[in-house]
């Protein structure tokens, strides 16, 4: 395996960032800020995702085969209506 240039700059990079992060999470109180940042920006990602959960799409009959246009969607390759439809009936 040889060692390039870019390896070299790559691991340095690492290196340096690794130095950093340790260098300011040394100290309690920046910890404890690191964690408190992070658990926000989860909890705003999970309640984000929450949001465009099945339960807020008003489906009431998708996927029936007695529908002319989703029969057409089908006949041109999406087999969204067609899983969901057979996934109700079972």
């Amino acid at each position: 395996m040889k060692f390039t240039p870019k390896k070299a700059i790559v691991s340095g990079v690492a290196a340096s960032v690794a130095g950093a992060a340790t260098y300011y999470l040394r100290d309690r109180s920046n910890r404890i800020k690191v964690k408190e940042t992070l658990t926000d920006f989860t909890t705003k990602i999970k309640d984000r995702a929450g949001k465009f959960n099945n339960s807020n799409v008003p489906v009431e009959k998708a996927g029936e085969p007695s529908d002319v246009e989703d029969s057409k969607m089908v006949a041109e390759g999406a087999q969204t209506s067609v899983d969901y439809y057979n996934k109700t009936q079972q």
